[in-house]
């Protein structure tokens, strides 16, 4: 009896020794896969939000710190524009870096709420920074757009250069980077012309 049990032990640990091996090979193989494939960028569907390439339509909005009206959209400054709501956990963690992403990209950026003036004020308080927060509750209604998180990119004629839906802040700068050479595209073209 007690040469089964010795050698049942020594088949069970071969066993062992085997499966350890499998599961670090397929663990390598999820790295290289994960390298493979690298980051996602952020969701741009076409079907959602602002079209691409085109001006979307004036809306009135009211900066939330001093209640200064505001046109969001036409032509100015190229903008950085983040669609935000409270208690948005991945609204919460882009807040933060927006103002910096703005000012590397040379745009304006503005944190967009569908609340009013007030409670716009209240939420976003301390949140974004130095990042303006516009309350413009026709915002959302009139740009068509599906949710928060949602980043749109206005160029000087503001025209939409990137819209999507970005989980963090690699996306946004993604988003930022897409519009860029969306936007250095045009003026090549216009000067060719």
């Amino acid at each position: 009896m007690e040469g089964w049990w010795a050698a049942s032990y020594i088949v069970l640990w071969l066993v062992v020794a085997a499966l350890c091996a499998v599961v670090v090979a397929l663990a390598r193989q999820i790295g290289t896969l994960h390298l493979r494939l690298g980051p996602r960028g952020a969701l741009e569907m076409d079907d959602e939000g602002p079209p691409l390439g085109e001006a979307p339509q004036l809306v009135a909005a009211r900066a939330a710190a001093t209640g200064e009206s505001v046109s969001l959209g036409g032509p100015g400054r190229a903008r950085l524009l983040l669609f935000a709501s409270p208690g948005c956990m991945v609204c919460e963690q882009v807040l933060p870096g927006l103002g910096a992403l703005g000012r590397r990209a040379g745009m304006a950026a503005f944190v967009v709420s569908q609340l009013d003036v007030e409670e716009a004020n209240a939420s976003f308080t301390g949140v974004g920074g130095r990042t303006p927060v516009l309350a413009a509750p026709d915002a959302f209604l009139s740009w068509s757009i599906p949710g928060t998180p949602y980043v749109v990119v206005l160029d000087e004629s503001g025209s939409v250069r990137a819209k999507g839906t970005p989980n963090n802040l690699e996306q946004m700068e993604g988003l930022v980077d897409s519009a860029r050479r969306r936007m250095a595209g045009v003026g090549l073209r216009e000067s060719a012309r």
